[in-house]
């Protein structure tokens, strides 16, 4: 018989050893291995080990300050921290660490992180592709390096054919950490009760490949052999400890709710209206540029709304909102009035985040809704860092450069010269390569529509009772094209009118 693999999480997080690769799953408020992340800070704490580590994660988790990777601020802990993603707001000791210098610090894309732990899993030596040319991820730029101390070279630009890519290089893991809904005794994990699922079973091939460790958090364990084999994700094979979390929360700030794994149907009636008139008008004006059975990715932010005017619109039907944590259909966390994004309530599926991530990059869905921090004359958009504030990349470049339309959403208000600016701090989303790839992209306000062109941002229409030079120039930093056929009115649609009767 094989012995039981349940420990504590004290006695798990001696495997993570000083100076050695340590990769955690989970994204934002959902999947967070939390104990474990407080057990190896505790430890490191009172011992001083383990030191010097790299700490690898697609998708930074914690959605608030003091959990998830914001925990690997400790000065000493974390030597070197490749990430998809950072931290969205306030100011972590870990984001103040990266500012001074004091630790390395590598922004990569989401879909390509799990792609090359992939690559990591079967021991090739990285990932080929095209996603992130013309973008900081480019070495041509800062090659995804967050500041002066990080000189790794993570990327390289290759010729393959005549065209240019980029590689980035795999990534050996030592021990990763990742979380499920319960396992056996052996190990095995099922993720029934997870409201997303972001590459806990590459987390673990990844680290069984290069003789690592893989820790795994769990809220229940039950005896071996009582789980379907249809229900497990990671294999007991994979898995070398499990520690139980009886007070595991399904989210951070929801214990469990069933309508976000199927188990139970959410009240569309329930759905909040989007109230914000600024944010109604733009959103309205974003979702007329939707036909009818189009399948969209929502970003991060106020595109996340999005559901829920279409609900009030009577659109909601028409369309398959996804977002790139594996959320496919349903109504978002932040539609449906919740704290937390990356979650769907009536999901028609939920697929593993690196599985979503890839049918973006190719192009899979039709079109996207994007958020804005920043948008330069040339139609360059900036999301990933705002001077000394990083949230990262995250899933924003496989999307925008996978997806044939985008429709970036922003809200001008008092803004707009924060938000159009001459030049962005950093290029999320290149517009020459757009052009190059004959994306069309719209930039939509509330009071106004852009289109990007040859000669850069366009004004393309104006939003009933708008002044142009008033509401729209006096209030951009960026300077904007003025074609003679702009001066047009606001576009209608269905969707439009059903709004202005709404």
């Amino acid at each position: 018989m094989r012995g039981s693999k349940v420990m504590s999480a004290e006695e798990a997080v001696r495997w993570v050893s000083s100076g050695k690769v340590l990769a955690v799953g989970g994204a934002g408020g959902v999947q967070e291995p939390d104990l474990l992340i407080s057990a190896l800070v505790s430890r490191y704490r009172s011992e001083g080990e383990p030191c010097g580590i790299t700490e690898f994660h697609p998708i930074r988790c914690g959605e608030v300050l003091g959990r998830g990777t914001s925990q690997f601020g400790e000065p000493g802990l974390v030597s070197r921290m490749i990430g998809g993603s950072f931290w969205p707001v306030g100011e972590t000791q870990l984001v103040t660490r990266i500012i001074r210098n004091e630790i390395e610090a590598y922004n990569l894309p989401i879909g390509v992180m799990y792609a090359m732990l992939e690559a990591a899993a079967a021991r090739r030596p990285g990932v080929l592709t095209t996603v992130g040319l013309g973008t900081f991820m480019d070495p041509l730029q800062q090659g995804g390096a967050l500041n002066a101390v990080s000189r790794e070279r993570y990327v390289r630009r290759i010729e393959i054919d005549g065209e240019t890519c980029l590689f980035y290089r795999s990534i050996p893991i030592d021990v990763s950490f990742i979380r499920a809904s319960v396992a056996d005794e052996q190990g095995n994990l099922s993720m029934h009760a997870e409201p997303a699922d972001c590459g806990s079973l590459l987390l673990a091939q990844a680290a069984r490949a290069n003789g690592g460790k893989v820790i795994a958090q769990v809220k229940s364990l039950v005896p071996a052999g009582s789980l379907h084999p249809r229900n497990i994700r990671v294999p007991g094979m994979l898995v070398d400890a499990v520690v139980v979390h009886p007070e595991q929360m399904q989210t951070t700030h929801v214990a469990f709710d069933p309508t976000l794994v199927g188990d139970a149907r959410f009240d569309y009636a329930e759905v909040p209206p989007v109230t914000d008139p600024a944010i109604r008008q733009m959103l309205a004006r974003a979702l007329a540029e939707a036909r009818p059975g189009d399948v969209a990715a929502l970003g991060f932010g106020v595109p996340g709304y999005l559901p829920a005017l279409a609900l009030a619109c009577g659109r909601f039907d028409e369309l398959v909102f996804t977002i790139e944590h594996g959320l496919v259909g349903g109504m978002n966390g932040y539609a449906a009035g919740g704290r937390t994004f990356p979650v769907a309530h009536n999901p028609e599926a939920i697929v593993d985040a690196a599985d979503q991530l890839r049918l973006y990059a190719g192009g899979g869905v039709d079109i996207a809704y994007l958020g804005i921090g920043e948008v330069d004359s040339v139609g360059n958009v900036n999301v990933s860092r705002f001077g000394e504030r990083i949230p990262g990349s995250g899933g924003f470049i496989e999307i925008t450069q996978g997806v044939r339309r985008i429709v970036f959403c922003t809200v001008l208000g008092e803004r707009g010269h924060r938000k159009f600016v001459p030049k962005v701090q950093q290029i999320t989303f290149s517009a020459e390569q757009a052009m190059q790839r004959g994306q069309e992209v719209l930039y939509v306000t509330e009071r106004a529509v852009f289109r990007l062109t040859r000669d850069g941002l366009t004004l393309q229409e104006l939003a009933p009772d708008v002044d142009l030079q008033g509401d729209i120039l006096s209030c951009l930093g960026a300077r904007v094209h003025l074609p003679q056929e702009a001066r047009r009115p606001w576009a209608s649609g269905e969707s439009k009118q059903r709004e202005s009767e709404d």
